[in-house]
Order: C-alpha cells, then structure tokens, then sequence
C-alpha cells in the first residue's frame, strides 16, 4: 500500500511540473492599473495595486517583481517610505504595493511628488505600464468644505471622449438622514441639446469615514435605461467590473475619483452583464 502511494505521490508531482512547464511567460504581463494617483498627506498608508494578466484564474505561477522608488520634489525618508520593494505572484491578478506617507507638518499648499517603478525578476514577463506617478497633497493648511457647486468632467472609458456636465451643474449636500454620507446631485453630462444621467432615480452619493478618507460605495441604485434595474460599479484598468469602493481624493478644490473607471452595469435574463456607461478620469471640480 506504501509503494502505491508513493507512486501517486510521484505522479501528482510530475503531474504539477508539467503544467507548470506548459504556461508561456511570455504571455504574462505586470503593471499599475493607473499611471497617476493622488493621495493626501494625512493619509498614512497608501495602497497601490499592481495587476498580473495573462492567464486564467488559479493557475500557478512564479512571478516576482523589484519596486523601486524615484525622489523628485518629495524625498524618500522625509515625505514618503516604500514598504513594499518585492512583491510576488503565485497567480494572475492583483497585489498591493504599500506606501507609508510621512506627514512632516509643513505649512505649504506645495504638491510634492515621486514615482514608483516595477522591474521584473522573473525571466520573460513583460511590463505594462511600469510606472506610477504619485502627487502627495498637503492637507494640513485648509480643508475643502465638500458642499457646494462643482463641474463634472471625466473619458469615455473606451473611446477617451472628453465628457463635461453644466458649470456647477453638480450639487454635493449633506444627506441628513444617514451621518457621513454627501449626496451627489445631478450627476448629469451634457452635450449640447443632449444629457446623459448617471442615475435616473434618487441622487448618488459618497461616504466619509472618522479619519476623513472618501469613499463612494458600488452597488447603488441607478434605476432603468430601459434594460431593467441597474446599478454602479467600479471597473479596474482592463474594463472589468470591481466591487470595491472607489476612493474619492481631495486636490485642491477638486474631488478626483481614484480609481481606473466607474461603470452603470444591469444583469439580464441570461445574468449577461450589460453595460449602461463607462467613465474614467472622473473628477468634480468645485466652483463656489
């Protein structure tokens, strides 16, 4: 009975070997779902996910990747510190490189940055998108009151199409009933004669946490394009559907939605996932 088992051990191993053996690596690709990204100096610990694709979910790989960090007007050491300066796959999809940001109390309204960069140890991988710019803004001087009047502007996710509410056309109020969360009135895109509304029920809205940090949840009601009940959605770099929370950053007088995309998404009869609208560079400028 030992000896059996032994051999099927053996099997199996040589079993995992040869599929191991059969994935191309020339086939897989690491890189920051976004090129850009803006983070506030009180913000403690940034997380910016880097993505592997290439290969179907829960095949196993090997894959390890060497982040460095570039000083420009923010120092390593004074503004920042990279904690994360491996970091490895062992399947296709998403890892976290952590950034710890240094509040060293300056009073200055000056936007500090550095960028990030992935170089791969593993032979034959390639590189999408191997750097990440981050904007560290100072927070400490004076806080955006979020009410107001603000101009929504963002891309057509797949065409890049530049898209532009009214001026101030988008309200942000309070909402008195639930504490912590803004409403976001009158998400609307105009275009001439024509609009485009990213909900056509009750207003969106956003949540803001004890330690100040924005959020706007996914999964909120969007009512009926005429395709049945619809709702938000996140969706990262390669236009697939996320269920996180899309941060909100603070710049300026600007909320910018920190993350690749945000999508109105229904799910028909067959569960076929139908896409109402995709956006990207989403961002509320605010005017009084």
């Amino acid at each position: 009975m030992k000896k059996i088992i032994v051999s099927l051990l053996m099997l199996l191993f040589l079993f995992s070997c040869s599929e191991s053996e059969q994935i191309d690596y020339t086939n897989l690709s690491v890189g920051f779902v976004r090129d850009k990204m803006d983070v506030g100096e009180n913000s403690k610990i940034l997380e910016i996910p880097v993505t592997l694709s290439g290969c179907n979910n829960g095949v196993q790989v090997q894959v390890v990747v060497d982040v460095t960090s570039v000083d420009k007007t923010a120092v390593s050491g004074t503004d920042f510190e990279l904690l994360d300066k491996q970091i490895a796959f062992n399947t296709c999809g998403n890892a976290i490189i952590r950034v710890k940001i240094i509040n060293n109390e300056e009073v200055s309204d000056v936007t500090k940055d550095f960028s990030l960069v992935l170089k791969v140890a593993t032979p034959s991988v390639q590189t999408k998108m191997s750097t990440v710019e981050v904007s560290i803004i100072n927070d400490d001087v004076k806080k955006l009151v979020l009410e107001g009047h603000y101009t929504l502007t963002a891309q057509n996710f797949v065409s890049d199409e530049k898209v532009t509410s009214s001026v101030g056309g988008v309200e942000i109020v309070k909402d008195v009933a639930t504490p912590g969360h803004y409403l976001l009135k009158n998400m609307v895109f105009v275009n001439g004669a024509n609009v485009f509304p990213m909900t056509s029920v009750g207003d969106l809205y956003f949540e803001v946490d004890n330690a100040g940090l924005i959020s706007m949840p996914v999964k909120q009601d969007i009512g009926d394009y005429g395709k049945g009940e619809g709702f938000t959605i996140g969706l990262n770099s390669e236009g697939y559907t996320s269920d996180a929370p899309i941060s909100i950053i603070v710049s300026g007088n600007k909320l910018i939605f920190n993350s690749p995309g945000i999508g109105g998404i229904t799910v028909d009869d067959a569960n076929k996932l139908i896409l109402y609208y995709a956006f990207k560079n989403v961002v509320l400028d605010k005017i009084n």
